[in-house]
Parts: C-alpha cells; sequence; structure tokens
C-alpha cells in the first residue's frame, strides 16, 4: 500500500459503532495531496536561490503559466496566490454591477468574491441530478440589474454552457465559470476553460493539482490580460505610475515551484483517479437509497472528488449518520456543500436566500456525501470503505440506534 495510505486494513466487517474494530488503524482522508519527487522540485528551488528572486513574476512563475495555457488549451492562464482572489480579480476585471446570479451550492469563497466587489449576489436553484445551475431557472431571475452569471462546475462537473451561453448573448451578461473543481476537463471536445469570460481555477492543496496554495484565471481571450495582470498587483503599470486600484494576488516562486514539479505527474493522477472512481461505481452499485451526480455528457471527467447521495429512508441511515458512523471506522468524508451559501448569516437575509425558492439545492445539500478518493489511495482501501458502506446499510436499524445513544 503506498506511503499516502498506510493503513492497515482490519479483518472485522462489524461496523465500529457496533463494537467492532474501525476498518483502518489510522485515518483514511477525503484527499491527499500528491508530492512531487524531491529531486525535481529541488532543482527548481536552486534555481530560485541563485536568482534569489522570490516573487514578483519570477521565472518559474512564468514558465508555469506557459506550461498551464498549453496543457489546459487556453489563450491565457495567469496564476494567482489563491483561486479566491483569481475570482476577486476576475469579477473586478470585467467592470459588473448590480447583480450576479450564482448558485447556493457551492464553497464560500464563490459567493464572498462577489460580496467583495460590492455586487449583490442572486442564488439560484440547482438543478436536482447535475447538481449545477439550472439554465431555466437562471433565465427568470434576470432583471436590469443583472451583469453576470457566476456559474460552478460542480465537482468537475461541466454546466449547461451552451444554454448559459444563449442567455449570456440574449441579455448582454458575462458569463464567469468557478472551475475550482474542474482541471483537466474537457468536454465536447473542447478545454473547459474556452467557455465563458474567464475560469478560475484552484490550485489549494486538496485539488488534484496544486501548488500548496494558489490559483489561476483562463480564459479564450487574451486581450484581458493586461487588466488581470494589472489587477494582481496591485494597479501598478511601473515605477512612476500606479492606473487604480489593484491587491497583492501574486503567486510566489516557491509555490510556483511546487505546481512545476507535479505538472509532469497530473496525467498519473487522473489515471489513478478514473480507476478508483471506475472502482467506486461498480462496489457501490445496487445499493438502495445510494446514487450520484448526474454526469455532463461527452466529457472527459478529471474524478476531482468520488461522490453519493444518500436517501435516508431507501438506505437506512441519513446522509449526517453515515458520515458519523463512517468517522467511527476512520473513514473521513465530507458534507460538501453544507451548509448552502445562502445559509450563511451575511447571505440569508437575501430574498433570493429563502430555501422555498432553493428546493434542489436544499436537498442535494442535506445528502451528498464526499468519499475519499485521490491518486495514491490504494484500491484495497476502496473496497473497505465500499464495504463498509454496504455493512452499515445492513445494519442501518441498529447503527441508527448505536448513533442515537452515543
Amino acid at each position: 500500500m503506498p506511503a499516502s495510505a498506510r493503513s492497515s486494513v482490519l479483518a472485522s466487517s462489524t461496523p465500529a459503532v457496533l463494537g467492532g474494530a474501525p476498518a483502518f488503524d489510522e485515518p483514511i482522508y477525503v484527499t491527499r495531496p500528491r508530492v512531487p519527487p524531491a529531486p525535481r522540485f529541488n532543482a527548481l528551488l536552486a534555481q530560485i536561490f541563485e536568482a534569489r528572486w522570490f516573487t514578483n513574476n519570477g521565472a518559474i512563475v512564468r514558465e508555469l503559466e506557459a506550461a498551464l495555457a498549453e496543457r489546459l488549451g487556453v489563450a491565457f492562464c495567469r496564476t494567482f496566490c489563491n483561486g479566491t482572489a483569481a475570482l476577486q480579480v476576475a469579477l473586478r476585471a470585467l467592470d459588473l454591477h448590480g447583480e450576479v446570479i450564482t448558485t447556493p451550492f457551492t464553497f464560500p469563497a464563490t459567493v464572498h468574491a462577489i460580496e467583495w466587489n460590492a455586487l449583490t449576489p442572486v442564488f439560484c436553484d440547482i438543478d436536482r441530478n447535475t447538481y449545477n445551475l439550472d439554465p431555466a431557472r437562471v433565465a427568470e431571475l434576470i432583471t436590469p440589474r443583472t451583469s453576470a452569471i457566476l456559474a460552478v462546475h460542480v465537482f468537475g462537473n461541466p454546466c449547461e454552457v451552451d444554454a448559459l451561453a444563449a442567455l449570456g448573448r440574449a441579455h448582454g451578461l458575462r458569463i464567469v465559470y468557478d472551475a475550482a473543481h474542474a482541471f483537466g476537463v474537457r468536454h465536447r471536445g473542447r478545454p473547459i476553460g474556452q467557455f465563458g469570460d474567464v475560469s478560475i481555477l484552484s490550485f489549494h492543496a486538496t485539488k488534484l493539482f496544486h501548488t500548496a496554495e494558489g490559483g489561476a484565471l483562463m480564459g479564450p481571450d487574451a486581450s484581458k490580460v493586461a487588466r488581470l495582470e494589472l489587477l494582481r498587483n496591485f494597479g501598478i503599470v511601473n515605477q512612476d505610475e500606479v492606473c487604480g486600484v489593484g491587491l497583492n494576488g501574486k503567486l510566489s516562486e516557491l509555490h510556483a515551484a511546487l505546481g512545476l514539479a507535479l505538472l509532469d505527474d497530473v496525467d498519473a493522477e487522473l489515471a489513478a483517479r478514473a480507476k478508483l472512481a471506475a472502482r467506486y461505481g461498480e462496489g457501490l452499485a445496487g445499493i438502495a437509497g445510494l446514487s450520484s451526480q448526474q454526469p455532463a455528457p461527452e466529457t472527459e471527467h478529471n474524478h476531482a472528488y468520488s461522490i453519493i447521495e444518500v436517501d435516508p429512508e431507501a438506505f437506512g441511515l441519513s446522509r449526517d449518520e453515515l458520515h458519523a458512523a463512517l468517522g467511527a471506522e476512520q473513514i473521513v468524508t465530507r458534507k460538501y456543500f453544507h451548509p448552502l451559501c445562502s445559509q450563511n448569516v451575511a447571505y440569508r437575509g437575501l430574498p433570493s436566500a429563502d430555501p422555498q425558492r432553493l428546493p434542489n439545492a436544499h436537498a442535494v445539500a442535506a445528502r451528498v456525501l464526499c468519499l475519499p478518493l485521490y491518486g495514491e489511495l490504494a484500491a484495497d482501501a476502496v473496497d473497505r470503505i465500499i464495504e463498509r458502506i454496504r455493512a452499515l446499510h445492513a445494519a442501518a436499524p441498529r447503527v441508527r440506534a448505536a448513533l442515537q445513544q452515543a
């Protein structure tokens, strides 16, 4: 078993909440960051140390950006200190005003970037099966105050890009994609970054490609690059001129070196995740009460996450009960994305945050569970996770009683 998944698989099949031994003797996390070969990373560090250029658009950052633009098939790719800063800059660069329609079923940073730009988020319900924005509901929310649609490729699953593009053309709206989960995804023969005005990526350590902390802006129109670079660096044009407001969103050379050292391993990571995702799919098939996100057709998926949706009546346990029972097995899962952004104290007073207007988002947020998935996770660890889910389903009434007594 690889070092990143070095957890002894124990023999008992009795759920831990019922007195059995945990499935693993140390935690199996929902993800583990990939680590580059030390010689490759150290060679890049040596270049940085020799140059003593640690930030401010150094050679390693420029090399990483060029390599990413080529790999991702986009006209430009500019790195940032994190994906949140990239999204803040993206919205600022488009000179938006008024309202931005977005999803409540996302990581809080998506909506925070709207608020930070003094824009008003308008929450739109999601498609019950894909978990992405429902274009029909988006159309109902467009008003004269709407300036953009900020959609998320949730769990790397592409949105209905053609329908959203049509809405943008019809109403003169900008289309921005939060593609934090969608590194390397291709849809209908095109790289995911070719859709919309601009897309953001996250290179946080939890992502399949990472720079420990980092992010990027990418897109099909290179004419936007100059504005993005100014906003990323305080609005500084040169030593004698600052042309307006900006922030410090630059990626450091050290973080870029980590990304550059990992870039050659992305194909191996994608292939390993695909095999493990297929293993999950086969092993969990046929279990009453379990389903998953409907994948977009004509798509090369990156398997950024392994998602199950739990129907409490058919499965016998709620999502939260399954989450707790798996935790007792040393299997770490995440309730993405709960609570909804629309339930955040900062936004729940908005008319669009009314739960009655977001029934699908609330239903999904109460049922979705993210299982461990990363390239170095051992196949037999996946098998044991599957076995424990089946065991918990089979013993659901006793498991529920035990959890209530705990």
